[in-house]
């Protein structure tokens, strides 16, 4: 699909790679927003008799759910950042897209990673607190990832209808 040693994405793969790229973002940005809003404020009323099951619950069917768009997401990236090199329209989009990103994976391994790995011994508000806060950074953070894939499908659909009108 993409020539790496030429850094060239063949343009009959231009707009699959962007779709695919949107429809992963655009549900990572929903399931984000889904947990921030809805699982892990709950996390508080869970209960401490059960409070470790569900935990451990939580981050088994999240993990499930999100690895392959979130995979999905992270090559389709690599995609649209190649795609960037040789269309210079993209390059803003898809650098903020790439920064976004960076944030995401950063907040993941530093903060919100350790906070599920303490968690996992019960419930602790304190824990708790910084999890809710390091995941608003993360999900704002996702949100400017989806963002950024509609700007580049509305560059991309904008460039390749006018090079279709001119045909």
């Amino acid at each position: 699909m993409i020539d790496v040693r030429q850094g060239r994405v063949p343009t009959k793969f231009v707009r699959p790679l962007v779709i695919a790229h949107v429809a992963a973002t655009l549900f990572m940005v929903g399931l984000i927003w889904t947990i921030h809003v809805v699982h892990y404020p709950l996390f508080a009323d869970v209960g401490a008799s059960t409070y470790v099951d569900y935990q451990s619950a939580h981050v088994d069917r999240i993990g499930l759910l999100l690895a392959l768009p979130w995979l999905l997401e992270g090559l389709t990236l690599l995609g649209v950042l190649i795609l960037a090199v040789e269309r210079r329209e993209l390059r803003i989009p898809a650098l903020v897209g790439a920064i976004a990103m960076a944030a995401v994976l950063v907040i993941s391994g530093f903060w919100s990673a350790p906070a599920h790995g303490e968690l996992a011994d019960g419930f602790d508000a304190a824990v708790h607190d910084r999890l809710m806060t390091a995941n608003l950074v993360r999900t704002l953070a996702w949100t400017i990832c989806g963002a950024s894939s509609v700007w580049v499908l509305t560059r991309v659909w904008v460039r390749e209808t006018e090079s279709h009108r001119r045909v």
